[in-house]
């Protein structure tokens, strides 16, 4: 069952979606993981909010475009120092390797701005 503190986290590597889901699990946050867009949409919608890899954004283009504008900015892109993605508004970005306290604080932001 969804609820607004569910997040969704969207990694095709199953030890990265496992990795953010433990650290995620240990501060309270119920998780659910997907290997693809298409298998999250639906969970997507009631949650707290999606924490999309960049590997996911490079595979599915089109659909993570609009995956991205359906979320209206409950959104966190996990990007690595390589990624061409243009950073916007409308969604957070966190460089890999980050710490579980950078991905806290990125979702604490996100939870002040949808007050």
């Amino acid at each position: 069952m969804l609820d607004a503190k569910t997040i969704i986290v969207i990694a095709a590597d199953q030890g990265l979606r496992r990795s953010v889901a433990f650290a995620l699990e240990v501060e309270g946050y119920a998780t659910q993981s997907y290997d693809t867009l298409r298998a999250a949409e639906d969970a997507s919608r009631l949650a707290l909010c999606a924490i999309v890899d960049d590997d996911i954004l490079r595979s599915e283009p089109q659909a993570a475009a609009q995956f991205l504008s359906n979320r209206g900015g409950g959104a966190i892109l996990l990007v690595d120092g390589l990624s061409a993605l243009q950073r916007r508004e409308d969604y957070a970005t966190l460089t890999k390797p980050f710490t579980g306290a950078d991905l806290l604080g990125v979702i604490n932001s996100l939870v002040v701005a949808a007050k």
